[in-house]
């Protein structure tokens, strides 16, 4: 389970999607992102899909859920700090949830890798 790599994209993302609940949790009081607490959702469920290393395809099905769903509060998120005009958090927090998606898209690679590795060593069996 250590010896992954995604277990380490995962556990940064986890990481970085708790900062971003903690860093933005007074900027978006009034937003549905804050009401509905996304980032702390987000990051026990990075920290908990860790711990499903033997059922790789689930995995990579719940990195795939939780990339377009940054996606989609990335566009949410920009457009309000956009019109709200957060100077100091405009390319902050944007550029922080691009790059945790960045590393869930890493994870989500490195997991379709293994689950190929090991077809094609059942396919030698």
């Amino acid at each position: 389970m250590i010896q992954r790599i995604q277990t380490v994209y995962l556990f940064l993302s986890s990481f970085l999607s708790f900062f971003i609940y903690k860093y933005t949790f007074k900027l978006l009081e009034s937003t549905i992102i804050s009401k509905s607490h996304f980032f702390l959702i987000s990051s026990i469920i990075l920290f908990f899909i860790i711990f499903l290393y033997k059922k790789r395809s689930l995995q990579s099905l719940v990195c795939l859920l939780l990339i377009i769903s940054n996606l989609v509060v990335f566009l949410f998120v920009t457009y309000y700090f956009l019109n709200k005009i957060y100077l100091d958090s405009v390319y902050t927090i944007p550029f922080l949830i691009i790059v945790k998606k960045f590393l869930i898209v890493l994870a989500r690679r490195s997991i379709t890798r293994d689950e190929k590795l090991i077809r094609s060593i059942d396919r030698l069996r």
